[in-house]
């Protein structure tokens, strides 16, 4: 049997020196951990790039200005003891100033009014009576538009409200039976009116667009007076017609900005 005898300082000091070889192991673990970390944070990221914005949505909204031409063809009538149709043609053009909502992605309201030059119209021979050309004069309508875009940059729509102009009075007239000779002495004047037709437009841009348009148009009819070989005469002019055009826009617009959704992170 053997006794074993251990001082009590030795024993406290070896006590602690395996503390301290513990403690010097968890500290060494501890840096290599937060090296680790450090290193991986350095490196380059592999998240995705975000996609680019969507580009912006076309929208019709906003004021526009413009030119047009086109074509009236009369479908007035001149009064000499018997009705003789005024179906002459003549050239119209001027200019537009307009607005436009985009009500939703597919209806666009809007006002325009437009005011013009209407050349002199031809008018044809009906019975005895043979009508001079009319003078020239203005045109002009103030209407409402409703559209439909069947895509985005295509409208086909309605319009419809007033008119005015200078009426389809003939500068003169014969007539062979009783054989008359007329002069127009009370003067051209411009009658009020309605208008309504169609059209469609394409916007060729976001900021141009070029439409095709039909109007039927008619005035308030007109009592004129004519100097002729048996004095003066009082005669009725009614003023109506067709108008085919086609135009040119500027639109003073923006694009509607796209709708993005938040990018949420964690």
């Amino acid at each position: 049997m053997f006794l074993l005898v251990v001082r009590r300082g030795e024993f406290e000091e070896w006590t602690m020196r395996i503390v301290n070889e513990k403690l010097r192991l968890i500290a060494a673990l501890a840096a290599a951990i937060s090296a680790g970390g450090a290193s991986a944070a350095d490196l380059p990221s592999t998240k995705a790039a975000p996609a680019p914005p969507p580009a912006p949505v076309f929208s019709w909204q906003g004021a526009y200005i413009g030119a047009y031409a086109g074509a009236l063809l009369g479908e007035g009538t001149f009064t000499y003891f018997r009705e003789t149709p005024l179906r002459g043609a003549g050239f119209v053009g001027g200019g537009t100033l307009g607005y436009n909502w985009q009500w939703t992605p597919t209806i666009v309201l809007g006002l325009e009014a437009d005011f013009g030059y209407r050349g002199a119209i031809n008018a044809e021979t009906g019975g005895f009576n043979t009508p001079s050309p009319t003078d020239t004069g203005v045109f002009g309508t103030f209407r409402g538009r409703a559209g439909y875009a069947f895509t985005p940059k295509w409208i086909v729509y309605g319009t419809a409200g007033f008119a005015y102009g200078t009426d389809f009075a003939p500068t003169g007239f014969t007539s062979s039976l009783p054989v008359t000779f007329g002069q127009l002495s009370t003067g051209t004047t411009v009658r009020a009116g309605w208008t309504a037709g169609a059209g469609f437009e394409y916007a060729w841009s976001d900021k141009i667009s070029v439409k095709g348009e039909y109007l039927y148009t008619q005035l308030a009819d007109s009592g004129v007076s004519y100097s002729t070989n048996f004095g003066a005469v009082p005669l009725n002019v009614k003023s109506a017609g067709h108008i085919v055009r086609g135009g040119l826009n500027y639109h003073f617009t923006t694009p509607a900005a796209p709708t993005v959704a938040p990018i949420v992170t964690k």
